[in-house]
């Protein structure tokens, strides 16, 4: 809802002169000159029905309005300058018969107070209209439209829902489209795009697999920036500055002035960001080695960074005048960056949390009593840089924390919004800073997206299919997917499907071991918004956390903290270089790389890549060391032939002896540090080992080549002997997997076990061959089930396709051209 914008033609057949028409037992809905004054340019034509009530004439298809429960007729000297319908009590309402066919409706009104309008048509049950307070009942009035059928003839009633409040009404227009910016307060549900994807986690997690690209990327950086780094005074400032002395508060009111004269509205019209250089921050992640960059589409301010349709507190209209997230696309695409959106904007964070702190006052102190700006209107804004602007639209309606924020009305704009934003960017990722369930609180508040998380992802996943021809390119990160934050506690069993659904993600909070499916951990070089004064992580500290990251299926994504004009503190800039320096050389081992069977040992992370194996340390001393988990008869790791340590330029062999015990290695001599690294912990301490095995041509079930996997699922930590310590498996009758490979003779390793069943396993389509996957005796891992030799050289697909009776497996394929 919003104020009505000047300026437009209305057709002349739409004017009625209103002294013919008026009898005191209808209702008279704008006279002429009030539809000039009113509505020019809002609403317009396109087939706009303006309803005015008289007994005998209808002119432009007015019909007769008759009042119900004591509504009253008045002429008053409000905006319209004519005539309004009051409705002051719960159950007053007006009829309006004879309707013409239509799909929207609009009103055009003034409200003491947040309340609800029934609208019914054809005494059928009633849909619900959201009003908020306009601040003044004579001269403020606000515009709601509401998508309704309305059938050619049909009786339209309207009547007040709510108590307390009082509602005056000096316009009713229907159609098909109204020349107004959108209602954003009642919007109807959103329309999940069409494709393969329905709102359904099962469903979803039977065709969705997360795209290599993201399989390779490992680190990305995040611009978590907007206008609460304008006082440069930590995260969650547009909640805190309302809580009565805290620090945050203390700061603002001495600084700014109290959030009843200076709210978060006006922290936002004054953020400048004329030190935003967004080249030169997308050539740092790139010399940082970062592969992908996400951009802050809207926090828990409900402030969107971008040039949002269904938000007009954004960064085009306030504030900055530009937009950011489009500014940021271009600038990801430029230098080669995978690029995403982040939405923190969510119903419980934002509906649930920072929104009713703003509607409170002091309660001590010379501003006892006095409102914040929450509780502001738009009319306050006559005469103010805000003129013309809802706070309501950035503050939400007056409401309780405790509200079902999920079946708010802030819940579908929410939906709209992230929505524009996806249609505008096509962006290769978006997070949500919310749970994927709905089982947690936070603060007194519900938390999770519950039902709406697997709406947001399939929209997402059709329309992207749509600019990617077809390919499934993109991710979804949500949070609360098991771990310690599971918000699927009242229905684990949805979490095999969500988790193959998406790419889960953590704040700070790194998994525990080896994930089966790749995940995210978020993490911040300081405080997520700035600080004044923050302290930052040095480079090995990102790379320890990187590996802790990687070493487990997962991906670091890296906050760099800017400054509120858009700028980063020199110290952050050369963190950065640091640990773009030391990934240059070391790369090899965490790009496009999978887990070992064990993360590590004490201060080592493993990594394997294109058929190494990589042990990262983080406290090399040039001393011996024996690597445990490297010992001999491994599941996984064959008889060592090399083990080599990175550095600029050539690796360096080093002695080694591989026995039961481990893998021990005895640098000959003192190594040098790596060149060209200032940090000299990060140069000196953490180093790499490539290690050479003789079974660098098995091919995990989890490698690079994987193309499809509909209806498998993967399992993680078995401890059952399979290669790698992982299977990929399925219970499902017809579920596909595919696998891509270069390479002329193949076998296939997979387990036999008691009541398993059989897989159909086909070569580029063709060669077809059932094989039976059970056993008599025990469970026996590492079983050559299949061999073909003599394909011919070149990229062959590999296809095992679950014939049923019993459940499962596949854990690798042995690629050779020798035989």
């Amino acid at each position: 809802m919003s104020d009505v914008n000047p300026g437009g033609i209305i057709n002349n057949k739409h004017l009625i002169d209103l002294k013919k028409i008026i009898h005191m037992k209808y209702i008279f809905l704008v006279p002429f000159f009030a539809i000039v004054f009113s509505i020019r340019g809002a609403f317009g034509q396109n087939g706009v029905k303006f309803l005015k009530g008289n007994t005998t004439t209808k002119v432009c298809g007015a019909y007769k309005a008759m009042p119900i429960n004591g509504a009253i007729i008045n002429t008053s000297n409000h905006e319209s300058g004519g005539y309004t319908v009051s409705l002051h009590k719960q159950g007053e309402g007006f009829k309006l018969k004879n309707s013409t066919a239509a799909k929207k409706l609009a009103l055009h009104y003034a409200s003491s107070g947040v309340g609800i309008l029934w609208i019914s048509i054809n005494d059928a049950p009633s849909q619900k209209l959201n009003i908020h307070a306009s601040g003044n009942l004579i001269t403020s009035f606000l515009n709601a439209i509401i998508d309704i059928a309305i059938p050619a003839g049909a009786d339209v009633v309207i009547t007040l829902a709510t108590e307390n409040i009082k509602v005056n009404i000096d316009l009713i227009a229907t159609g098909s489209h109204f020349n107004l910016p959108p209602d954003i307060w009642n919007l109807p549900q959103l329309p999940i795009a069409k494709g393969p994807y329905k709102s359904e986690w099962k469903n979803i997690s039977q065709i969705y697999m997360a795209p290599n690209w993201w399989r390779e990327t490992k680190l990305g950086v995040w611009s978590h920036w907007d206008p609460q780094s304008m006082p440069e005074n930590g995260d969650w400032y547009a909640r805190t500055m309302y809580q009565e002395n805290s620090p945050v508060n203390k700061l603002h009111v001495k600084t700014f002035g109290h959030p009843s004269e200076y709210g978060y509205k006006d922290i936002a019209h004054n953020w400048i960001i004329d030190q935003w250089d967004p080249e030169f921050f997308m050539n740092l992640c790139v010399n940082m080695g970062a592969r992908y960059f996400m951009a802050m589409g809207a926090h828990h301010d409900n402030f969107d960074n971008w040039n949002s349709a269904y938000q007009p507190w954004n960064a085009v209209t306030v504030g900055p005048k530009k937009d950011i997230v489009g500014t940021w696309k271009k600038a990801a695409q430029k230098y080669g960056l995978r690029f995403g959106i982040g939405f923190h904007n969510t119903p419980p964070r934002t509906w649930g949390q920072f929104m009713p702190v703003k509607y409170g006052s002091d309660k001590n102190g010379p501003f006892k009593g006095v409102p914040y700006d929450g509780l502001q209107t738009i009319s306050d804004g006559r005469g103010k840089w805000w003129e013309g602007l809802d706070p309501v639209d950035l503050y939400g309606p007056p409401h309780n924390s405790k509200d079902n924020s999920l079946n708010s009305p802030f819940a579908n704009q929410f939906m709209w919004r992230i929505d524009d934003a996806i249609n505008k960017y096509h962006p290769d990722v978006i997070y949500f800073d919310e749970h994927a369930g709905d089982s947690r609180m936070d603060l007194g508040v519900h938390m999770g997206l519950g039902f709406l998380a697997p709406r947001l992802v399939a929209n997402y996943y059709n329309k992207s299919l749509k600019w990617n021809n077809g390919k499934m390119d993109v991710v979804v990160n949500l949070k609360g997917v098991g771990g310690r934050y599971n918000s699927f506690q009242n229905n684990n069993g949805l979490l095999p499907f969500v988790e193959h659904s998406l790419v889960k993600s953590s704040e700070k909070v790194i998994e525990k071991e080896i994930s089966a499916y790749p995940f995210q951990t978020e993490e911040s070089i300081s405080e997520w918004h700035y600080q004044t004064g923050q302290k930052y992580l040095n480079a090995p500290n990102i790379i320890t956390i990187l590996m802790e990251n990687v070493s487990r299926n997962g991906t670091l994504l890296l906050n760099l903290t800017q400054r509120g004009r858009g700028n980063l503190d020199t110290e952050v800039v050369q963190i950065a270089k640091n640990v773009g320096s030391w990934l240059k050389i070391n790369g090899e081992a965490i790009y496009g790389s999978r887990p070992f069977e064990v993360y590590g040992d004490s201060a080592v992370y493993y990594t394997r890549n294109n058929g190494k194996l990589y042990a990262t340390l983080t406290k090399w001393k040039n001393a011996p060391i024996n690597l445990k988990a490297l010992a001999v008869n491994g599941a996984t790791l064959g008889n060592v032939d090399k083990v080599e340590l990175l550095g600029k330029g050539l690796a360096i062999s080093l002695p080694f002896t591989q026995d039961n015990q481990g893998l021990a290695i005895n640098p000959f001599s003192a190594t040098k540090p790596i060149d060209g690294i200032i940090d000299t912990v990060l140069a000196f301490n953490y180093r790499v080992l490539r290690i050479t095995h003789n079974r660098k041509n098995w091919i995990n079930d989890d490698d690079p080549g994987i193309t499809m996997a509909q209806g498998w699922f993967r399992q993680a930590n078995l401890g059952n002997g399979s290669f790698n310590n992982d299977l990929t498996v399925s219970d499902m009758i017809g579920s596909k997997l595919e696998f891509s490979f270069i390479g002329q003779n193949v076998s296939i390793v997979a387990p036999k076990q008691p009541g398993g069943g059989k897989i159909e396993v086909l070569i580029d389509g063709t060669n077809s061959k059932k094989v039976d996957l059970s056993s008599t005796g025990s469970w026996q891992s590492q079983q050559v089930v299949y061999h073909i030799e003599k394909l011919s050289k070149a990229k062959h697909t590999l296809t095992l396709i679950n014939r049923g009776g019993g459940n499962v497996a596949f854990d690798a394929l042995i690629v050779d051209d020798n035989h």
